[in-house]
């Protein structure tokens, strides 16, 4: 007789917010001051988040998101895509704050200002659709001569200006989240700079809240040379103990379930503080665990089906997703563990000069696999990738 697992409390899986967010408060505080400054027309600067996937920024940043709707600030989500074509950043702004602006409306609230905003969201989406299709739900003309050039770098600030305009009249804010922030293009990264510095200086209530990989600052600095004065860089990185404990045990309290000290002690560990791990060992855990409480052998045996499950999807999709020449660079930098590695030194490994392995290492950053942390290094996007490479060395030469 097992635990129902209709009743799993935990839930592995990109962007699924677990039952305890735990270990976030400081950055969940700084959001919210942002909002109440804002709102009485004290300045902020906007806020990146980064980190190593598996730490939960994309749970953080929905939560953040969230938290200002309720609010009634106009939002806008958009999540980067490098492989989705020039205008997806664009055509995705574009329609999700149409979504946020016709909320607006529903509350009674189509003031001047929003009836001024809901014209330059819609010349603001016309100028950037190639086939100038466009709907977003509401019947208004372009306006003209805002946010209708053509130049991103120009018109983005006149959006971000205009809306702003718009949320003074109705005593709130405008709030943009981008995920995958570090795969925006160079015209995308210098025209977010520029609305945040121009919507700055005129302290007018327009935030960007963004999350990406750890060489997201250095990317923004390389568009814009101000960025680093921007924004307020936030690392999210593993849980420190108690959080991870909290994180594993009061979900299954909910339930009615209690963990031994010494099980929850097992998965806190092997799951290194890393949130993705711990929802996945708990998981894996509570489905084959007999009763409450759960056992140290419960843990382990959870913790060796869940690193099974780790194998045959988060990193194994990873490893697919590379082609032979890649597989062998990924495998000389698993030599150094989580990293970084340095480029020469992976060369040398492979028996290659590092000039012939620059396609092999663009195409792996390209696809999300590894990162360049610094000028001459890379690293892997995900915790623990070098370990599966090590564990699985025979099955996947």
């Amino acid at each position: 007789m097992f635990m129902d697992p209709r009743r799993n409390p935990y839930s592995p899986g990109a962007g699924l917010r677990p039952t305890e967010l735990a270990g976030r408060d400081d950055d969940i505080e700084l959001f919210e001051i942002l909002l109440d400054r804002a709102e009485v027309g004290r300045p902020n600067r906007s806020i990146v988040f980064t980190g190593l996937r598996g730490v939960g920024k994309t749970v953080l940043l929905q939560d953040l998101a969230g938290r200002a709707e309720q609010r009634g600030w106009i939002t806008a989500r958009v999540e980067a895509d490098r492989g989705s074509g020039p205008t997806s950043f664009t055509d995705g702004l574009s329609r999700s704050l149409a979504t946020s602006l016709r909320r607006e409306q529903g509350r009674g609230k189509t003031k001047d200002r929003l009836k001024a905003a809901l014209r330059t969201v819609t010349s603001f989406s016309m100028s950037f659709n190639p086939d100038g299709a466009v709907s977003l739900g509401f019947d208004v003309d372009a306006a003209k001569g805002r946010a209708d050039s053509g130049s991103l770098y120009a018109d983005l600030t006149d959006l971000a200006l205009d809306l702003a305009d718009a949320a003074v009249e109705l005593d709130v804010g405008v709030a943009v989240f981008i995920d995958e922030m570090q795969d925006l293009t160079d015209e995308e990264l210098s025209a977010v700079c520029r609305a945040c510095h121009e919507t700055g200086q005129r302290s007018v209530p327009w935030f960007v809240i963004g999350c990406g990989l750890p060489n997201l600052p250095g990317a923004l600095a390389t568009a814009e040379s101000y960025a680093e004065r921007l924004f307020e860089y936030r690392l999210i990185d593993r849980l420190p103990e108690a959080a991870a404990h909290a994180a594993l045990a009061n979900p299954a309290k909910i339930e009615g379930v209690d963990w031994e000290p010494a099980a929850a002690a097992h998965v806190v560990a092997q799951s290194v503080g890393y949130p993705y791990f711990i929802q996945q060992f708990g998981q894996s855990t509570w489905n084959d665990a007999a009763a409450s409480p759960i056992t140290r052998a419960d843990a382990e045996r959870g913790v060796e089906v869940g690193f099974a499950q780790l194998d045959k999807g988060f990193f194994r999709a990873r490893w697919d997703r590379a082609t032979p020449a890649e597989r062998e660079y990924l495998a000389a930098m698993a030599v150094d563990g989580d990293g970084p590695s340095s480029s020469g030194e992976v060369a040398q490994r492979v028996g290659k000069k590092p000039t012939s392995l620059g396609p092999a290492r663009a195409n792996l950053i390209n696809k999300g696999i590894i990162y360049a942390p610094e000028h001459g290094q890379i690293a892997f996007t995900v915790p623990g990738m070098s370990n599966f490479i090590e564990r699985r060395a025979t099955d996947i030469a």
